[in-house]
Parts: structure tokens; C-alpha cells; sequence
């Protein structure tokens, strides 16, 4: 495998191509997802996507990957006009995406997902497995990407997964790298880490498209900027020519100062009487003691964590990803089986309970990867907001079938109540934007009004509207007096949330602070083990 940066630079035909997308139009039924939308992508650029949930990005991003076929448009590279029959088609002339929701097969190691379908040295079949992993041990090193190559990518954490899935696209020689939400699953060391990597890409010729909903990021590390709002393309600027103001306004279409906010320095504490004071119900309704939990291997990933959660508060669990956050909470759910310690929900061991008799008994539970944990994206919109209630005798008869219309009915409150948009009888739930999916997951889990609810990345992928809608929730369970346990690896996100903030480190709780002793410092310090 011949180095990265020299496969980026131009080749003997002149200049790395540019890409542009002319009068692209993406119809879904009577919904127009894009509507004659232009972009151009320069060579040696970092050139951003922004716009609320629902916008069109994605979709955009889909068509230049050769994902979606476009009702009208051209995909332009080299000065010529293409349509992709597929990514493999696309892949062939140097773009590679990188999706939200990543495309790996767990069972394989890092090196035969990168190299899969471009095996270096396969003979009759056979994978040179040293060979492989070499090239992507290279190519790891040289593109600030660094992994082990004979990892397996089920005992990755989901920042490491990331890694593999843009190795991926280099080893295919990518002159064009989308990134979707590149930094949502990400710490800030991790983040930073990989914004030097993409620096390193365009500073070699090679064009970086990423979509966040992060404003901040777009300041700071984007060349370009383009605006899409309902489909349309309503800005495109040089980044010093604009601000998270502007950028915010042209997304909503208003004047959206408060937006602006959206690099989200440090919050001061919640208003609410329990966060004021630090504690929440003097009851601790969820109660951990000595909990540790092992990984098939044997590695432990929660160690001896005991934990009191409190009705009427909410605590926000802070740390570097791969920290035993993850893992905790799905023990808490009932997803994992813990290898020591006890769990008991308002006085009541639960610890041989299934997830079934846990949400029951009054847990709520909203995970962080919403396609393959909490909807079943092919099934409708009603049938996933009954998920888990579809054996009520309100949702289906003694004969198990679904009462369809009263269904209909409870999924038409539920999506006027959250704002789910898009959210007709009948709709697949694949159909629905990353931030609709993850309001029709929260309608459906409050619906039952938990006495605990446990919230991972609960606004992992979404723009700050819809961001602030699930933070809004998630302060109306608090205040409605249910505990509440948020896990992010957004650290602007746990402090804005909580009112206590646990702080875990390989696997261990190393502190718990109220609120108004948090401060990122404190916090990124026992976070890395400089603050224990």
C-alpha cells in the first residue's frame, strides 16, 4: 500500500478533480427532501454541511456517494457529468462516505474490515492477513489514524470504530471524504485528534465534506460553508465571510441570536430547586452497589461502581469514551449481565430481572445507537412507537393482533406532543431524519412515564433544535420527579443537563460532584486521570 498523502496529491492527469452538484432534486412521495440544490467542492478545502434535521444533508451526501439516484441533477467530476449507479461506482473515482451509523462487521478484526473487497496479496481466495495488516497499519500511521490492526471491531469502543470506517475510504484512495457527523460518538481529545487528520488531508490536496450540527466546529475547522434549509441551498459563504449567527439564521430561517450559543460555552447550573441544591428526592430511587461488569474476554469495563440516582434530578455521567459509561447503562437496562453487585429500583432487587420486567417496573431506557438498539427501521412509525407496549391489551387483542386504530390514534398524539415530522400511518421509521427518529424514540419511552430513565447520547447526530427539544424533555422528566441518568460524551451536554455530574475512568466512578462544583477543568481532569 503506497503511502496516503502521495495518493492524494494530484495525479499525472493534472489536478485532483474538483465535484460539483448541479440542480440536484430528491423526491420521497410528495416530500421533496432536495429541491434543486447546487454545491461545489474545491480540491485542498475542508467544506462543511449544515441545516436542522430534516434539511437534506444527508440525502445530498447520499447522491454524490451514489447511494440515492437524483429525479433530476448531475453529480460533475473532472469537468464531466456522471451518474452513479452505485457507491462502487462512486468509490472508483476517488469519494468515500463515512456514515453516521457505522458499516462494520463486528466478528472481523480492523484490518479485514478495511481491506475487505481490496484484499492485498489474496491468492485463490485467501486473505494475506500480514500483508493486510501492514498496509493498514501504514496507512493508520500516516493519516493520524492510529489503531491496532489486529483489534477485533466488536471489542471497539465507538470513536475507535470511526477510525476503521475512515481507513476504509483512504485505503481506497478517497480524494473526496464525507464525513456525517464526524464528531458526534467523539471526547474533545478525540475530536481534536481527528480535525488534525482531516487538516493533513486537505493540506494534501484531498477535499473534506463533513455535516455537523455543531457550530463551533464549522468555524473553526471548515474552509466552506453551505446552508441547506427544507431541501433548498439558502447560503453558501467562505468561513471568515460568516458567523454561528448567521449560519444559525439562514438554518431556521429567522433571527436566531440564542443560536449563536451553539459553541456552547460552560452553562451555569439548571434553575431547578434539585439542582440548587445539589440532590434531588433525599430517596434514592435506582440504587448500585459494588457493580462490575466483564466484557467476553474477561476484560473488565465496570469496576466495583456504586451510585445512588434520586427522583427529581438528573445525573450526567462525564467521561473519555470507552470509559465503562456505555456499558453501565446497558447493565442498568438489562443488556448486560453483571459479574458482581446489586441493582435495586425503589427498594426491589432487580438484578435477575429481564430488560421486559425492568421497563415494567419502571425504567426507561433510550439508547445511544437508535437503529440497531431502539427502532426497527423497516417497521412503521406506529408499530415502532409501540415497541415494547405491543402486548397491551390497550395495543392488541387476546389473540395478539394490533389494534391498528387505536395505534393510529396514539402515534398521531405522540408525534404532535414531540414535533415528529414526517410521522404519517404507515411510514417507515427509516423514513424519518436522525433527529424525527429520535423524538419518536423519546415519545415512545415517556409515553409510559418511567420512574427512571436512562438516556445515552441522547442527542448523538442532531442540530441544535433538536438538541434542545430532547434537553427540554429531559429536564420535564426531572422536574415531573423521575430520576434521570444521562450519558454523553459531549461534556457542554452534561454540564447544561445535570445536577450531579459522575465522573468514570476506565471502567470506575472517580468522583461525583454537584453541579456547581463541575467546571470542564475539574471535570476534563478526572476524565484523563491528571485530577485523581
Amino acid at each position: 500500500m503506497a503511502g496516503i498523502i502521495p495518493a492524494m496529491r494530484p495525479d499525472s492527469r493534472g489536478a485532483t478533480p474538483s465535484v460539483s452538484l448541479r440542480g440536484i432534486s430528491v423526491a420521497f412521495g410528495p416530500v421533496a427532501a432536495l429541491d434543486n440544490v447546487d454545491l461545489d467542492l474545491a480540491p485542498g478545502t475542508r467544506h462543511a454541511v449544515v441545516g436542522e434535521n430534516g434539511a437534506g444533508k444527508s440525502t445530498l451526501m447520499k447522491v454524490l456517494f451514489g447511494l440515492l439516484r437524483p429525479d433530476s441533477g448531475q453529480v460533475i467530476i473532472g469537468g464531466q457529468p456522471l451518474r452513479f449507479a452505485s457507491p462502487r461506482a462512486a468509490i472508483a473515482l476517488g469519494i468515500g462516505m463515512v456514515h453516521q451509523h457505522f458499516e462494520l462487521i463486528p466478528p472481523f478484526t480492523v484490518a479485514e474490515n478495511v481491506v475487505l473487497g481490496a484484499e492485498p496479496g489474496a491468492i485463490g481466495g485467501v486473505l494475506d492477513r500480514k500483508a493486510a495488516e501492514a498496509a493498514v497499519a501504514a496507512l493508520a500511521q500516516e493519516s493520524g489514524l492510529p489503531i491496532d490492526p489486529a483489534a477485533r471491531v466488536e471489542d471497539l469502543s465507538v470513536a475507535a470504530q470511526q477510525r476503521v470506517e475512515i481507513l476504509k475510504a483512504l485505503y481506497r484512495r478517497a480524494r473526496v471524504l464525507i464525513l456525517d457527523e464526524p464528531t458526534a460518538v467523539l471526547a474533545p481529545s478525540e475530536a481534536r485528534d481527528l480535525w488534525a487528520a482531516t487538516a493533513r488531508l486537505s493540506e494534501a490536496g484531498s477535499t473534506v465534506v463533513f455535516i455537523t450540527h455543531k457550530l463551533d466546529e464549522v468555524i473553526a475547522h471548515a474552509d466552506t460553508v453551505t446552508v441547506l434549509r427544507r431541501g433548498r441551498r439558502v447560503l453558501s459563504s467562505p468561513i471568515v465571510e460568516t458567523s454561528p449567527a448567521k449560519l444559525a439564521a439562514a438554518m431556521i430561517g429567522e433571527s436566531a441570536t440564542a443560536a449563536a450559543t451553539a459553541s456552547r460555552p460552560i452553562p451555569t447550573p439548571p434553575s431547578s430547586s434539585a439542582a440548587t441544591e445539589g440532590k434531588g428526592s433525599s430517596a434514592g430511587v435506582l440504587s448500585v452497589r459494588g457493580l462490575t461488569v466483564r466484557e467476553r474476554r474477561g476484560e473488565v469495563v465496570v469496576d466495583n461502581v456504586s451510585l445512588d440516582l434520586r427522583g427529581g434530578e438528573i445525573l450526567g455521567i462525564a467521561g473519555v469514551d470507552g470509559s465503562g459509561q456505555g456499558e453501565l447503562i446497558e447493565t442498568l437496562a438489562g443488556l448486560r449481565t453483571a459479574d458482581k453487585g446489586k441493582i435495586t429500583l425503589m427498594g426491589q432487587d432487580i438484578d435477575a430481572f429481564s430488560v421486559a420486567q425492568r421497563r415494567a417496573a419502571g425504567i426507561g431506557y433510550v439508547p445511544e445507537d437508535r437503529h440497531h438498539r431502539a427502532l426497527v427501521l423497516p417497521f412503521s412509525v406506529e408499530e415502532n412507537v409501540v415497541l415494547g407496549r405491543h402486548r397491551e391489551r390497550l395495543y392488541s387483542s387476546k389473540a395478539g393482533l394490533l389494534k391498528r386504530g387505536t395505534i393510529t390514534g396514539f402515534l398521531q398524539e405522540r408525534a404532535a406532543a414531540f414535533d415528529v415530522r414526517g410521522a404519517t400511518p404507515g411510514t417507515p421509521a427509516r423514513a424519518l431524519s436522525g433527529g424525527n427518529q429520535q423524538k419518536l424514540v423519546l415519545a415512545r419511552e415517556l409515553s409510559r412515564k418511567p420512574a427512571v430513565l436512562l438516556a445515552s447520547q441522547p442527542t448523538r447526530g442532531l442540530d441544535f433544535a433538536a438538541s434542545a427539544f430532547v434537553h427540554d424533555a429531559l429536564r420535564a422528566e426531572r422536574d415531573r420527579g423521575a430520576a434521570v441518568l444521562v450519558q454523553s460524551l459531549d461534556l457542554a451536554e452534561v454540564l447544561a443537563l445535570s445536577d450531579r455530574v459522575a465522573v468514570m475512568l476506565r471502567g470506575k466512578v472517580v468522583a461525583v460532584l454537584k453541579r456547581a462544583e463541575a467546571t470542564e477543568a475539574k471535570i476534563g481532569a478526572l476524565m484523563t486521570g491528571a485530577g485523581t
